[in-house]
């Protein structure tokens, strides 16, 4: 006997508008217009006699049959992509999308992507950089990789805050810890007198101190976990981007306080010097997000194995 089923590009507009309660969201999730999304609802109620959704001036709620609706086909879609990720996972390579945060992408992740190409010639790495929360629901997205403290680990950590969200939602989304996020203070090298670092509060007090507008308390945290107090600190720009503040600090316009991880190439080459000797963990650290289902899936494997490998070969470098 042949199925009695509407149409599955309905039951997934349904699912995607029902998610994100958004007729408007749904369809820029799956890209078509809103006009599609409301006549693939409409023809779906339809098919069933019953209305799935109340619309409202400004939005849209499910209504008791949308509600009973959602859970199973929700279960469902999950199920197909669990067979089809399976199937797909069996030749071991493809395209994997990565979401990345600017600077990291700059600074560490793209000089290294060469190694992992030839290591891994049947994966080609797509890269997106954002500092806005993973969505993976939304995105088309395969793996993030986000600086903050994953849900429920924020109590009893110290250290500078991090004031980001990492993901829209922690539902079916698995975190690794790839690396502390250790905050140090770098400038031009020309700009330490003698070549040695600040020494105390009141010789920091005589230098302008860079700032990143995504973590404004880093600098008072900073100075608080070193026990040191600048009354009247010599306060410079704010920046979006923690590549912008690299570059300043590099071209002497003051001393930017930034992860470790993201100085190094900068320090190596000498275009940036410790300028404070301390080195601060912060309350987060860098993580390695994925879905669930796709933790074990070859690609996304290779993927994380190669970022904790070279992860540990720079610590042993710097060690």
């Amino acid at each position: 006997m042949s199925r009695r089923l509407p149409s599955l590009n309905a039951l997934r507009t349904f699912e995607a508008a029902a998610r994100n309660l958004s007729f408007r969201l749904a369809a820029e999730e799956l890209f078509v217009t809103q006009g599609a999304v409301s006549r693939q609802i409409k023809a779906l109620e339809d098919y069933l006699g019953v209305q799935l959704f109340n619309r409202l001036t400004r939005a849209v709620e499910l209504t008791e049959h949308g509600m009973a609706l959602l859970g199973p086909v929700r279960d469902a879609l999950d199920q197909i992509e669990q067979a089809v990720n399976r199937i797909m996972a069996r030749r071991g390579g493809g395209i994997l999308t990565v979401s990345t945060l600017p600077t990291l992408a700059i600074k560490w992740l793209v000089p290294r992507l060469v190694s992992f190409s030839e290591q891994h010639p049947e994966i080609e790495v797509h890269l997106v950089s954002s500092i806005r929360p993973v969505d993976f629901a939304r995105d088309q997205i395969d793996v993030g990789i986000r600086v903050g403290q994953p849900v429920g680990a924020g109590s009893g950590k110290s250290g500078p805050r991090i004031d980001l969200s990492m993901v829209e939602s922690w539902e079916g989304i698995r975190a690794e810890q790839l690396t502390s996020d250790d905050l140090v203070a770098v400038c031009a090298p020309h700009m330490l007198p003698g070549g040695r670092p600040v020494r105390s509060a009141e010789e920091l007090g005589e230098f302008t101190l860079l700032h990143m507008a995504t973590r404004p308390n880093a600098w008072p945290d900073f100075l608080d976990a070193i026990g040191w107090s600048v009354p009247e600190p010599r306060k410079g720009p704010s920046f979006g981007h923690f590549f912008m503040v690299l570059d300043a600090a590099s071209q002497g316009h003051g001393i930017a306080l930034v992860p470790r991880i993201l100085a190094e190439q900068d320090l190596a080459a000498r275009r940036l010097a410790i300028a404070i000797d301390h080195k601060v963990k912060s309350s987060g650290a860098y993580y390695f997000l994925c879905r669930h289902h796709h933790w074990d899936m070859p690609k996304v494997r290779a993927f994380r194995e190669w970022l904790l490998e070279e992860i540990a070969k720079d610590q042993a470098n710097s060690a």
